[in-house]
């Protein structure tokens, strides 16, 4: 018999979002965990303050850097709850929503606005990969059953689904949704879609090492993996780039290639948890079926750490 997890309420309503409040840099957040596999509630709310201080202009507590397939709904609404406590509606709160089915992602999709969620990032689905008409039906009936601004993620490396931009502008159309986190490395892919939606909803760069790219074609902020260990960084490039300042934006960009290449030469949140941790701030260890960063990575770790420090870049 399926029960549902004890949901608290929380006594705030949340922000009306629009596709203009999708803007700047919104640090995808890792969850820091205990030992046991229970949340740090404290070093997440250190981790929120730091990024709000640093000019986050949104929060994504759960998705892929959040563990969310790995952790427990109760888990995940606990985080969630607690980033609301914190960002006290500073700025818009957007958790991931990466279930595989249609009713557990209601399911927590609720639970996260009942806690006061601002919106959903809703995941395409995956494992059994729709038609682009099927990708339509499923916001439509998601949007109807959560009442709560959608922004659709696009993330076909792991999804298996390439959204086509006739996908988005159909759902940005009819309201559907108000932004898409991209994660699509084609460039041409990325400038086709902005020419398609033409500014219709807010387009958010959800790679890391295209950010510059994106936002020269037109993308309105990001979805980072690397910005909650090093906000006011990002919020520097994303600040200089949005200015028009290109060459300055990608010199800045260039002098993360090395923090990257740690980063990415395993699946995160691993060696993005192990890089926080070095930098002071204790991020706990990853969920099954991830592990902790081989020696490989490791020694990428350490190069990268050296040139955070010394770059002055956390």
């Amino acid at each position: 018999m399926h029960r549902s997890p004890c949901i608290v309420s929380i006594n705030r309503k949340p922000l009306i979002m629009r596709a203009q409040d999708l803007k700047g840099i919104f640090p995808a957040l890792p969850t820091p965990l205990k030992s046991d596999g229970t949340p740090d509630l404290d070093a997440l709310g250190e981790l929120i303050e730091r990024n709000l201080a640093a000019g986050a202009t949104g929060l994504v507590p759960m998705g892929g850097t959040g563990e969310f397939t790995a952790l427990s709904p109760e888990i995940r609404i606990a985080v969630v709850r607690h980033t609301v406590e914190v960002a006290k509606g500073a700025v818009p709160v957007v958790p991931g929503v990466l279930s595989t089915g249609f009713a557990d992602a209601v399911d927590i999709g609720n639970a996260f606005r009942s806690v006061g969620a601002d919106g959903i990032m809703l995941v395409t689905p995956f494992y059994v990969v729709p038609s682009q008409k099927g990708v339509i039906d499923y916001f439509h009936a998601y949007r109807a059953a959560v009442d709560a601004p959608l922004v659709y993620y696009d993330i076909p490396a792991r999804t298996g689904l390439v959204s086509k931009p006739e996908t988005i502008a159909a759902l940005a159309d009819d309201g559907t949704i108000i932004g898409m986190k991209v994660c699509n490395t084609d460039t041409h892919y990325f400038n086709c879609l902005a020419d398609t939606l033409d500014g219709r909803i807010a387009l958010m760069s959800g790679d890391d090492m295209m950010y510059a790219v994106h936002v020269m074609h037109g993308a309105n902020g990001g979805v980072l993996a690397s910005a909650p260990m090093l906000p006011a960084y990002w919020v520097r490039i994303h600040n200089t780039l949005a200015q028009g300042n290109f060459a300055e934006g990608i010199a800045l960009h260039r002098k993360l290639l090395p923090i990257f290449r740690a980063l990415f030469n395993e699946v995160n949140p691993g060696p993005l948890k192990t890089m926080i941790t070095r930098l002071g701030h204790p991020m706990g260890p990853v969920s099954l079926p991830l592990a902790s960063p081989g020696m490989e990575t490791l020694a990428l770790i350490d190069t990268a750490v050296d040139i955070v420090s010394r770059e002055s870049l956390a």
